[in-house]
């Protein structure tokens, strides 16, 4: 929820914490079938999504969750050629994946395109990789 000094702050009432993030503006918002997905640009953490008011994800620190959903695994993993990303709307997941040489094709599946639409607009290094390699 955004208060009247330009902060998104998101409670967690259970747990009697809180974050939050100082605004600058809001960037864009669209009312999907599903979901309301907000963008709003923050004086220290880059861009901010949410989703239904929870806060998804920032510029400055997606790749802490990204790397850790991902890596682990592949890493575990012996042989990862064939991968399914379920949700994983912003694409970062998507981006960390690919790091991988062995990995031959990946499928993402979200309920959501909207997300994808938000992130390419606006989270630009999540949703467009910055790099190609060819297949191993």
């Amino acid at each position: 929820m955004t208060d009247n000094n330009n902060w998104y702050i998101e409670h967690f009432e259970r747990t009697g914490s809180a974050i939050g993030y100082r605004l600058t503006g809001k960037l864009d918002e669209v009312q999907s079938p599903f979901q309301k997905i907000e963008i709003f640009a923050t004086t220290d953490w880059g861009n901010l999504m949410t989703i239904d008011g929870a806060i998804m994800l920032t510029s400055k620190d997606n790749f802490f969750y990204h790397e850790m959903i991902s890596h682990p695994v592949l890493f575990t993993h012996a042989a990862p050629k064939r991968v399914v990303i379920i949700g994983g709307g912003d694409c970062g997941t998507l981006r960390e994946v690919l790091k991988h040489e062995g990995v031959e094709s990946v499928t993402q599946c979200d309920i959501d395109e909207q997300v994808t639409v938000m992130a390419r607009k606006h989270f630009r290094s999540c949703a467009i990789p910055t790099t190609t390699r060819a297949p191993s």
